[in-house]
């Protein structure tokens, strides 16, 4: 089953593992996962808008079908 998973973070999650930090990935893009690689840097601009991220990382704003508007 295919599905649309919205990531509202713009930031990783910070774990600490014994006297490591381990960044794991909040904004669903790094290439890395579940770690992550710094991606999350191209989603500061984001603002209250909702944007879809292809393969090359390029995004495209995102409008429901939904909205009246």
């Amino acid at each position: 089953m295919a599905r649309l998973v919205l990531h509202t973070r713009d930031h990783p999650y910070v774990v600490k593992v014994g006297d490591k930090e381990v960044h794991i990935c909040g904004c669903g893009l790094s290439s890395h996962k579940p770690y992550c690689d710094g991606t999350h840097k191209i989603t500061a601009d984001e603002g209250d808008h909702i944007y879809i991220y292809n393969a090359e990382k390029k995004r495209e704003e995102f409008h429901s079908f939904y909205d009246n508007e």
